[in-house]
């Protein structure tokens, strides 16, 4: 039985560093930084990557570096 627990959090740490890296790639973000906490945390890395990632955005548009492109 711990074998297979085992086997599960390395599995959810390792999908969870690549989704993370992918994501912070596709938002500009540090990927090295997101793909280690995912490795680190697992799943649990997704509050503080949508938290983050809303305050960057939120900096963006405060300083107006903001373009959106049609």
């Amino acid at each position: 039985m711990p074998v297979s627990l085992l086997v599960i959090i390395v599995l959810s740490s390792a999908s969870s560093c690549i989704a993370f890296a992918l994501a912070a790639y596709k938002q500009g973000l540090a990927v090295k930084r997101w793909a280690c906490l995912g490795l680190l945390l697992g799943p649990f890395t997704y509050p503080l990557f949508s938290a983050h990632k809303r305050l960057a955005d939120v900096k963006l548009l405060r300083y107006g570096k903001y373009r959106i492109e049609c």
